[in-house]
Parts: C-alpha cells; structure tokens; sequence
C-alpha cells in the first residue's frame, strides 16, 4: 500500500521512530527541536507499516500510526474491513506477528515514545490481553524487537540490543546494534538468551518447524572466545556475503544457511521449512550500483528466484503453509515511496495491497 504522505513526511517518520515503524534498529535523532518536531505535519499524518499475513491468508496485521503513536489493526483482504486493536492502552505498539493457530498475536507496547518496550500477547478476537515482560525504565538501553512465536505457542523468539552507534553518514544520530536473539517462556516469563555473538545488525527470527532451531540474518558478528569465525572480517573470508543463519540455542557454530554468493538477508519461514528471502540483484542483472532487491525461495536445497522488479524489497514475509508471499518494495533503497504487495509463492498472482487508510485513526 503507498503511503499516504510526502517524502519529506516519510523523511520525518523515519527519522523519529524507525525501528518502531517497520521493526527495523533506526533509532530516534536526539538533535533537532523537538516543538519543531511535533508541530511539523508528519507528526498529524497516518502511516502503514509491514504486515504479517494470517495462517488462513486472509487477514493482514500490520501497525499503523504517526511519529508519537502507533497502534495495530487487520485488514481482511476478502471483504476490505478493518479491525482496529482499540483495547491495547500502550501509546506506541508495534512489530505484530500471528501465532501458528492465528489465534493470538504479539506485539510490543510501550508507554510513549521513550519508553522501554515490552513484550504484550492478546487475542487476535481483542481478548485476553496479557503483558508478557516487565522490564523497568531503566532497561530502555536494551532494545527489544522483531518477536515471533514458536510452533507450539508456548515461547517468543526476539531480538535484544546491547548498545548504539551513530547511524551512516548523511544520517545523523544514534541506532540501536550489538544485536542477539532471546527466547521467553510466555507463561513463566523466564529468558533465555540464544546467541552471544552482539551482530552489528539482525533481522526478525523465527522458529524451524521442529520448534529447536531459529533462522535469522545477523551481519557483523564479534565473539572472540566462541566457537567458528570470530568477528565480521573472517567471517566474511570464509562465506562471503551469506548472512542467514539456522542455529539451535545451544551449538551457536557460525555458518550460513546455504551459500547464494550475493547479499543475502531477511528470511522467513513456512510450516515445511522453506525459506523466503531477499538477495540483492543489481550486479545479476547488469545494473551495478543500483542497489536493487529481489526475492528468492530455498527449498530442498535450491534456490529459485521469484522476482525481477527492478526495485528494492524491503521485507517481505511468507504464509505458514507456504502458499503467499507478502512484501513491501520502493524504487530505489534512500526513496519513501514504499508499497506493498502480495504473490503465490511460485511467483505468480502479483498484485498490490491497498490498506484503507481513511478508516485508521488513534
């Protein structure tokens, strides 16, 4: 779906709440006005973030909202109506995802903007809302993201920050980094933490189907006492750019999912096991310095690609049976025009997804 604002008001929502829009580590510019901010117009705007898609294929759960609150609602593509979560009290709440029954979702809340983020479950009916973590104020510096449940329903998967660095010129002020992935018991509330490798930047993990392993991209890995490449550039020597990663918790040995020989990110996962992700394409195709990405799909051990837009796919996300595909593109990767889209897995069917951003209001 595109935006329903200008670059400049899609610059100004990046630019404050990033990661918290599309799950992403951009974290928020603490220089500049802060009257300026909220008085700018991009603050009164309504924005549509990354959705997951529903085990039926019929819902979509996305976050929506402005750079001082967000909220999260469906949108059922067969009959075009919208349910908005109105019973969630949290400010900002982001980053949702289905169970495997379609019967829950979770997200994470969070008092305002600066608040520390927790990890909140509620029925995908509106019930049964139920704060999962408890983390103090004082935890706001361990960023929290990208949570996912396991195929039994009965642990969250997710990613941690353990500190910041200044985001690439031209773009000033802090990110979130030094990423890992925990595992949380929803109904002990007891953590676990399942890598240690403090990865410059990660992506959402996921569950395998025998509910043991997790996939996920982590780049810039540094652990000089475990096991395997010891940081990014002897990494980097031995698989080249192949930044997916299946581990189990407890053997962290670092290689890649499978070698594509291009960078590789982003993956998501069905009920079998085959694995959705986006690779760049711009030197494949002729096009070096473009920066193009594409999607491709790992199953039995092959790749196929499915896409050939000349564009940049962002994220993108594939259904638990394996059947659709659902992503977000824009032209080029510094461009705000962002759309999302929806496909069979084969490639096939490819149409654009248009929320209704009429009918979402705080």
């Amino acid at each position: 779906m595109k935006r329903r604002y200008s670059i400049a008001i899609g610059f100004f929502i990046a630019l404050f709440l990033g990661g918290l829009l599309a799950c992403g580590n951009a974290d928020v510019d603490s220089r500049g006005d802060e009257d300026y901010k909220r008085n700018h117009p991009s603050a009164f705007q309504v924005g549509t973030f990354f959705p997951d898609i529903s085990p039926d294929n019929k819902t979509l759960l996305f976050g929506y909202g402005s750079p001082y609150w967000l909220n999260i609602a469906a949108f059922n593509m067969t009959t075009g109506s919208v349910r908005i979560f109105r019973e969630i009290r949290t400010k900002v709440n982001a980053c949702p995802s289905f169970s495997p029954d379609g019967r829950r979702i979770v997200f994470l809340g969070a008092k305002e903007r600066d608040s520390a983020r927790n990890i909140f479950v509620i029925d995908a009916d509106g019930s049964g809302l139920h704060q999962v973590t408890k983390f103090p104020e004082t935890t706001n510096k361990e960023f929290i993201n990208a949570p996912s449940f396991s195929p039994d329903g009965q642990r969250i998967i997710f990613l941690r920050s353990h500190g910041k660095r200044e985001r690439a010129f031209p773009l000033r002020g802090e990110m979130h980094s030094q990423w890992d992935v925990y595992e949380l018991d929803i109904a002990t509330g007891a953590e676990r933490r399942l890598t240690n490798y403090n990865y410059y930047d990660a992506s959402w993990p996921y569950y395998l189907s025998d509910g043991k392993r997790f996939i996920f991209s982590g780049e810039g890995p540094y652990n000089p006492r475990g096991p395997g490449p010891k940081d990014f550039q002897d990494y980097e020597r031995k698989y080249q750019k192949n930044f997916i990663l299946i581990m189990d918790g407890r053997n962290n040995d670092l290689k890649p999912a499978f070698v594509n020989g291009r960078h590789s990110d982003g993956p998501s996962i069905a009920h079998d096991d085959t694995i959705l992700f986006i690779s760049r394409t711009d030197e494949l195709d002729g096009r070096k310095g473009q920066e193009m990405q594409d999607l491709f799909l790992y199953k039995k051990g092959k790749i196929k690609r499915l896409t050939k837009l000349e564009s940049y796919i962002e994220l993108a996300r594939i259904s638990r049976d394996g059947s659709t595909i659902v992503f977000s593109k824009k032209r080029d990767k510094r461009s705000q025009d962002d759309s999302y889209w929806i496909m069979k897995s084969d490639g096939s069917g490819l149409r654009e997804i248009r929320i209704p951003v009429d009918k979402l209001k705080r």
